[in-house]
């Protein structure tokens, strides 16, 4: 079975690419063996634990409690896939966790898996010396401490300032995904017109935690003039950074094309089985161009998805960037036309919490504003270009 998934995928050609006369490869093909495995494990948890009723008890859970499945998730391997294997990771590309991705994004975990592992855990093993980058991130791959990057408002550096031999950290970061549950976070900041990291424990912020419209736990983290030994923190890691960012965005990505899927297949459903002057409106012509368009649209996000993840592996960062910000638009704009109409098909259940369609609808609206917003990403496209 596994020689045959490595043949078929072979087999699959791979498409060439030209960026400002150079020639690029980005390869379009069937999941390795790893990924299906990661994708079947997380269909498997999904339809164990995610039925809506388990879900909804889990969102009434206080938002500062560590989520009940991590240690779970981490035995998994999800946190550790896309870590490289010299930082205690799986060494996983990343168009080989897109599947796995898709997957909980269909299933509206509510874990931070994409914020900790990609965002955090696959940044810092780039940016931190490889003499003690295992040993740091070796809680966080087992499951035992979250740990998540903070920034200011729309990705902007958090404030600080040098005093002798400290730097003292001033600002706040709204609405950070897995904060409210983290023991330490890695703030950017930015002094003297460089930007560094640095980890303070979560006892040294003010955290608030809360719930977004999509039930997923965050928090606002305030630094109010926060103290740490200048020798800590880490310099010269823009490269760190913004591939960090890219990779988690990457992920966003993913399970947003999971979850355009999803309510596709939801609504299809419910089309077949609605029925309005005695047959399904799935039979009505407006209907089915309707369904037609939400089913362009999903194979849409997904390429783009799929483009996004192999641009990950160039070494070019300008391309990296206009490629993955080029999908962060398309699939913006494939979502809200398929949530669009969902909603319309479904009428007022749509946007109910009885059906999973309303929380799909509800997770897409944070997904599409995750990682900077259309207009952001499309001024990124146009200066990198």
């Amino acid at each position: 079975m596994a020689a045959a998934t490595k043949s078929s995928a072979a087999s699959w050609p791979a498409r060439s690419w030209d960026f400002e006369g150079k020639s690029r490869m980005i390869r379009f093909e069937l999941p390795t063996e790893e990924a299906l495995l990661l994708k079947d494990t997380a269909e498997r948890f999904v339809a164990d634990n995610y039925a809506l009723e388990q879900r909804a008890k889990a969102i009434s859970a206080a938002p500062g409690d560590v989520p009940r499945h991590w240690a779970e998730m981490a035995e998994l391997g999800w946190l550790v896939a896309c870590v490289p294997e010299e930082a205690g990771g799986l060494g996983l590309t990343p168009a080989q966790i897109v599947p796995m991705m898709e997957v909980l994004g269909a299933g509206l975990i509510l874990e931070p898996v994409g914020a900790v592992s990609l965002g955090c855990a696959a940044m810092l093993a780039r940016a931190l010396s490889p003499d003690d980058v295992a040993e740091r991130l070796a809680p966080v791959l087992a499951g035992e401490a979250i740990e998540v990057v903070v920034a200011g408002r729309d990705g902007t550096s958090i404030a600080a300032r040098r005093e002798g031999d400290t730097l003292v950290f001033s600002g706040a970061s709204p609405a950070v995904i897995g904060a409210a549950a983290a023991a330490a976070f890695w703030v950017v900041a930015e002094l003297d017109g460089s930007r560094m990291l640095v980890r303070i424990p979560a006892e040294d912020a003010a955290v608030t935690p809360c719930r977004l419209v999509d039930g997923q736990a965050a928090a606002q983290v305030s630094l109010d003039n926060v103290t740490v030994p200048a020798a800590e923190a880490i310099f010269d890691c823009d490269a760190a950074l913004e591939f960090g960012a890219d990779l988690a965005l990457v992920g966003v990505l993913a399970e947003t094309s999971g979850v355009i899927n999803a309510l596709h297949k939801a609504t299809l459903d419910y089309v077949q089985m609605r029925e309005q002057f005695g047959r399904p409106i799935g039979k009505f012509q407006v209907v089915q161009h309707k369904m037609a368009d939400m089913f362009i649209a999903c194979e849409e996000a997904r390429s783009m998805v799929l483009l996004a993840a192999e641009a990950m592996e160039s070494g070019d960062a300008a391309f990296r960037a206009r490629l993955v910000s080029a999908a962060r638009v398309k699939i913006s704009d494939a979502a809200r036309a398929v949530l669009r109409d969902a909603v319309q098909l479904h009428g007022g259940m749509g946007v109910s919490d009885e059906l999973a369609v309303g929380h799909m609808v509800k997770r897409l609206l944070v997904l599409t504003q995750t990682g900077g917003n259309r207009a952001a990403h499309l001024k990124r496209f146009a200066e990198a270009a």
